[in-house]
């Protein structure tokens, strides 16, 4: 088991290879930190690292104070389950909307029952007037008939030199 030797297992040469930087990923003995580690080598971001380091740093700060150990787990919340409260504000939401469609098709129907009312009486009057109209007509024919027969007979009243109009 040399160094030289390349089919043992052993720490890498140089300190900037990757290989010696996954050497010491296996050597950590805190698992947090390495699953923070790995976990921001798979997505790109410093995120993970950051926050382990800052929860290292507030430990090694209370424990040299000689305060107990704080006991903090970062969990993201789930998006698949919402909290109780979300919950809580989306059956509010819903009860809402239930409320105003509710209301939305009570105001509809009304609306509907008025404009048919409305229809109805228009109709109605419609009518009365268009029968207006055929009587108002048949007086004007009529009138216009005696007129049409008075002017005959003026006119052949006066073509017999009588000045005066029969009785």
């Amino acid at each position: 088991m040399t160094e030289d030797d390349p089919q043992q297992p052993g720490p890498p040469d140089s300190p900037d290879s990757p290989d010696h930087f996954l050497h010491e990923l296996t050597c950590l003995s805190d698992a947090v930190l390495f699953k923070a580690t790995v976990q921001s080598l798979h997505t790109g971001r410093l995120t993970p690292l950051i926050k382990e380091e800052l929860r290292c740093r507030i430990q090694s700060r209370r424990l040299s104070e000689g305060k107990d150990e704080l006991r903090v787990q970062f969990e993201s919340p789930s998006r698949l389950e919402p909290r109780p409260e979300e919950i809580e504000k989306l059956n509010r939401r819903r009860e809402q909307n239930r409320r105003a469609a509710q209301k939305f098709r009570r105001k509809k129907k009304e609306r509907g029952k008025l404009l048919t009312e409305e229809s109805q009486r228009l109709e109605g009057d419609n009518d009365c007037l268009r029968s207006e109209i055929s009587k108002l007509n048949k007086e004007r024919d009529e009138l216009l008939q005696i007129l049409s027969e008075h002017v005959q007979l003026c006119h052949s009243h006066q073509d017999s030199g009588c000045l005066q109009p029969p009785p």
